[in-house]
């Protein structure tokens, strides 16, 4: 507190001022720019992996333009957090920096991506200006919550015999096996529905993208997509509703055909789709979708020949009791002489009802021939892989096209025998004796160079 003559002489100053109009004023802020930033960051529960937005805002609240101003996000701590420099336009710092006028309002929407967890990210946020006249609110942090703990998954499978989009008595499918699997778990969890049609998975690991899908479900039902679970923490999943539905193939039917049952590579097949509704309400939005899944060999039938049962229109109608057939058509390719076949498989679906019937037909494309060369195995230790020793030796083999012998070979001491001079096609591979091919084997398909012969095929045989 001034005193004496000081304060006297601050009294006489005061006066003089107030007379002259001039009075004296709170002290106010310093002349010149003034960033001051505010950050709003997306609400979640967040994992790792995740991508979180940020709105920044930067307000010149100064009296003065701000020069060469920049803008920076980082994890200070935590969990790290990663964003891109160039979101922030020319207020990046790879740049010359934004000029930023007196009153100007700017907003800067930030993408970032989460890092491995450890622990609550703290994201760090700045706006530097060189001639800011007060840097207190140029800086601010932000936290972005990492989900912690373990999750339960659990709800019910039912089999909706009455159309009504939810669980009724009677309607409970029991001993389906339903399947887990997600971030943590190399295999599958399985839990069988009980008696109830409950199933349930405790002390999950979290996991941003995990699934829930359904095997050997009774009674032919086809149990519906649960869709992708995000497991963060919140227990959004612990009383799922899976329905099931009849399959289409119940009401919807198809037959399909060839004109001949062997052809030449060039060729034209003339294909016949036979489609028939047995239930008691028009089928819609039909169409047939042929896989090409024949390595080349197969068919090639153009869209537009279908009609309204093209892939593309999904248009197809058949009336309840009715019966269709559809006739097309399409060139035996070049290939199917290598591989001796040709065919066409196909799906009838209306694009929303599981269980579509599906049919297959082949026919023979004879000429060439060649060499096959392979190993039959029988896994002694039961570990599932094809170890050093077992190999079947000196064993007969025999290949098999529709029930009769066409060829036969003897295995040598590591299991191996060679098919000389076959006609290419498909053919089903026998060990003679008390064996029988593997669950998972199939037919063994016999191809002429340079399609076939790469490399030695593998065939896995168990006791009979």
């Amino acid at each position: 507190m001034p005193t004496g003559r000081f304060a006297r002489a601050a009294g006489v100053l005061a006066a003089a001022l107030v007379m002259a109009g001039l009075a004296a004023a709170p002290a106010s802020a310093a002349s010149g720019p003034n960033l001051k930033v505010t950050a709003v960051a997306q609400q979640g529960n967040w994992l790792s992996g995740d991508t979180v937005a940020l709105d920044v805002t930067v307000a010149n609240i100064g009296d003065a333009v701000a020069f060469g101003a920049f803008g920076t996000a980082y994890s200070e701590s935590g969990t790290d957090f990663w964003t891109d420099r160039n979101q922030w336009g020319d207020l990046s710092d790879g740049g010359s920096g934004a000029n930023i006028a007196q009153g100007e309002t700017r907003t800067v929407h930030l993408t970032g991506q989460l890092g491995t967890f450890n622990g609550d990210s703290i994201v760090h946020i700045e706006v530097y200006a060189g001639n800011d006249v007060d840097y207190s609110d140029n800086v601010l942090r932000i936290t972005l919550p990492m989900a912690r703990g373990t999750e339960r998954v659990a709800g019910v499978l039912y089999g909706d015999a009455n159309g009504d989009g939810k669980p009724s008595p009677g309607e409970a499918l029991a001993g389906a096996e339903a399947h887990f699997i997600g971030v943590g778990t190399t295999n599958d969890l399985v839990s069988v529905t009980d008696a109830t049609g409950h199933f349930h998975f405790d002390n999950l690991p979290l996991s941003r993208n995990a699934y829930v899908s359904f095997q050997k479900v009774p009674g032919g039902w086809v149990d519906q997509p649960v869709g992708t679970l995000r497991l963060d923490g919140r227990g959004a999943y612990t009383a799922l509703e899976v329905r099931a539905v009849r399959p289409l193939s119940d009401v919807l039917h198809e037959t399909i055909a060839l004109d001949r049952t062997s052809y030449a590579a060039g060729d034209t097949a003339k294909v016949t789709v036979t489609l028939s509704n047995s239930g008691t309400k028009a089928l819609t939005g039909l169409y047939v979708g042929c896989d090409a899944g024949g390595f080349g060999s197969e068919l090639v039938i153009a869209d537009d020949q279908w009609g309204a049962f093209g892939y593309q229109r999904r248009e197809g109608t058949l009336a309840a009791g009715q019966r269709l057939v559809l006739t097309v058509s399409g060139k035996v390719p070049d290939k199917s002489a290598y591989t001796g076949s040709t065919g066409l498989d196909c799906v009838a679906g209306d694009g929303h009802s599981g269980g579509a019937p599906y049919a297959a037909v082949n026919a023979k494309v004879p000429g060439l021939r060649a060499d096959s060369r392979g190993q039959v195995w029988f896994d002694k230790n039961g570990n599932g892989l094809l170890d050093a020793d077992e190999g079947m030796a000196n064993r007969n083999l025999v290949l098999l096209e529709n029930g009769a012998i066409r060829a036969y070979a003897r295995t040598d001491a590591n299991g191996y025998a060679t098919f000389k001079d076959i006609p290419v096609g498909n053919y089903q591979l026998r060990v003679l004796g008390p064996w029988k091919p593997a669950p998972f084997e199939g037919d063994l398909a016999i191809w002429a160079p340079p399609y076939g012969g790469a490399g030695d095929w593998h065939q896995q045989f168990v006791a009979g």
